[in-house]
């Protein structure tokens, strides 16, 4: 500490339940300056981190066993980790990725590597779940979060970074809804009053989102706020920060759940109506080194989504692009869906062009029994559904639950998404390479399940794949879809070379849609709204 100062303030630090103490050093006796102790609130304000598809990792019920455990890439050994999961994944046919992968048999998993970053003791970072998640896409924003929103204010001041950054105008940061002033110090003051502790929502990505909202709801009130309550600190409301399908899990948490105990929502880079990428991995699998574990081929991918409502309602909706027509069928023919109804023009449909067709049916079981085995449990159990009647079954809860949340959103909500000219990511999809007339009339000849199809016509072979992704976004979501919340929220920052503000530039780069909580501008926009929906909380 430096003797230009008025008095000493003892460094900080954190005890075995998180409530922060000091720690006191001696001076020299000549040093007279006063040693002064900043009280901290014994008012919390839990932060609830939902993660994407796949992020979050699970085990077997039955087992107790690791099923997924997404690779981490943030070190020599995480990297030398994800390899070796590679080589693993790479020997896991269809069948055995759908066996492990049951949306059934599968939950939740804590067990995963984490990193508070020094921030709080791993011990109680692994009480709040942080190990449930992957931990190099999401623990880094976390102990951001914890970092920032815990350091607003030191003696009555701003800290540095709330002084400088902090203060600026959500324009510059590429928001659009407008309206939405820089933070102000009486804001900042009343957000000072709490503690901000980041707990993991992580939650079983292969079931509904519907299902994995209830559990969401579960884990607050059976988990984090007794936590609070048996140790006499207040805590009554959470404030929820999602990435990407997380997003669609929050809406459905305060939505369709309609849970009260929330002071507000803020969504990264969400597929608020779905995206075409979902269709493309159907029926051509993954594209580069991540395709070994998610999926090489239309076989390794279908597998598993056509069992995981959660996936699958990853598909457009019929909302997607306002209800316009996204999916191209070869180069001059038509677009679908023409009736907006995507889930039987498109993902029921069993022709060349459906989202499973029926060239493909055998890739929904990989692991069905063989016919003696079937028949023999038949005898005992009655019929079993067919694989392509339950996969309807599940597109029809996904209608269900795609009407549901249609242009619902919490009040209030924030939303930041990418809309990059390099980052770009399919908001139409073109089945290209040859001109088509009457779509419904040729006959599939081969389908090599990487995107590549030929079907005979009436004049010849037609040869078709799917075209490269054409339209700005984040590389996954299209900014179609990451921007539909606006005329719907609080606030809509529009960020990369196609956003406006300064910040939201960032000499003309955008972000990618894994990596996305690893760029300062997707963490200011969230920062910003943490203490904009503090400004409701009011049991301090």
């Amino acid at each position: 500490m430096e003797e230009k100062q008025d008095v000493v303030l003892p460094s900080g630090d954190w005890d075995e339940d998180g409530r922060p103490v000091a720690r006191a050093r001696l001076t020299q006796v000549k040093d007279k300056r006063d040693k002064v102790v900043e009280a901290d609130t014994d008012a919390v304000i839990p932060v609830i981190f939902l993660p994407g598809i796949m992020g979050t990792n699970l085990k077997s019920k039955i087992t107790g066993d690791p099923v997924w455990r997404p690779p981490n890439l943030d070190g020599v050994g995480a990297v030398l980790g994800a390899l070796g999961q590679m080589v693993v994944f790479l020997f896991r046919g269809a069948a055995t990725r759908q066996r492990l992968l049951n949306p059934l048999t599968s939950e939740v998993d804590d067990g995963g590597s984490l990193d508070a970053e020094d921030m709080i003791p791993e011990a109680l970072a692994r009480e709040r779940g942080w190990g449930q998640l992957m931990r190099s896409a999401y623990n880094p924003v976390m102990a951001e979060m914890h970092r920032k929103l815990n350091d607003l204010m030191s003696a009555g001041k701003l800290q540095p970074w709330w002084a400088e950054e902090g203060a600026r105008a959500p324009a510059e940061y590429g928001e659009t809804v407008g309206g939405n002033a820089a933070l102000t110090l009486a804001q900042a003051k009343h957000a000072a009053h709490y503690r901000f502790e980041v707990w993991s929502g992580g939650y079983n990505w292969l079931q509904s989102n519907r299902s994995s909202a209830q559990d969401i709801i579960e884990r607050i009130d059976k988990v984090v706020l007794p936590y609070y309550a048996t140790r006499g600190i207040n805590a009554r409301k959470v404030l929820l920060v999602t990435h990407s399908m997380g997003g669609l899990v929050s809406r459905a948490v305060s939505q369709l759940h309609n849970y009260g105990k929330l002071l507000g929502i803020s969504h990264g880079v969400m597929p608020a109506t779905g995206a075409a990428a979902t269709y493309h991995h159907c029926r051509a699998g993954y594209t580069g080194a991540s395709s070994i574990i998610l999926g090489r081929n239309a076989g390794e991918v279908v597998a598993i989504l056509a069992r995981s409502p959660g996936g699958l309602e990853l598909l457009p909706s019929a909302d997607y692009n306002d209800g316009a027509p996204w999916l191209q069928l070869g180069d001059n023919g038509p677009k679908l869906p023409v009736g907006a109804d995507p889930y039987n023009e498109i993902y029921l449909n069993t022709k060349w062009y459906g989202l499973v067709p029926e060239g493909n049916t055998e890739l929904l079981d990989p692991s069905a029994p063989a016919p003696a085995a079937a028949s023999a449990r038949e005898e005992e159990d009655g019929p079993a559904l067919s694989p392509r009647t339950s996969f309807q079954i599940n597109i029809e809860g996904v209608s269900a639950f795609h009407s549901d949340i249609t242009r619902k959103y919490h009040t209030p909500t924030f939303v930041h998404y990418g809309e990059d000219a390099k980052q770009l990511a399919w908001g139409s999809l073109a089945w290209s390479g040859g001109s088509m007339t009457g779509v419904d009339s040729v006959t599939p000849m081969s389908d090599n399940r990487n995107g590549k199809i030929k079907l005979q016509g009436a004049v010849g072979v037609i040869k078709l794949e799917i075209a490269d992704p054409s339209d700005p976004g984040d590389g996954t979501v299209p900014a179609c879809s990451g921007a539909a919340p606006k005329a719907h929220v609080a606030g809509c920052f529009r960020q990369g070379s196609l956003g406006s503000g300064q910040y939201a530039l960032k000499g003309k780069k955008g972000y990618d849609h894994q990596g996305s909580y690893n760029d300062e501008r997707t963490r200011w926009a969230t920062l910003y709204a943490a203490v904009r929906f503090a400004q409701s909380a009011d049991w301090a």
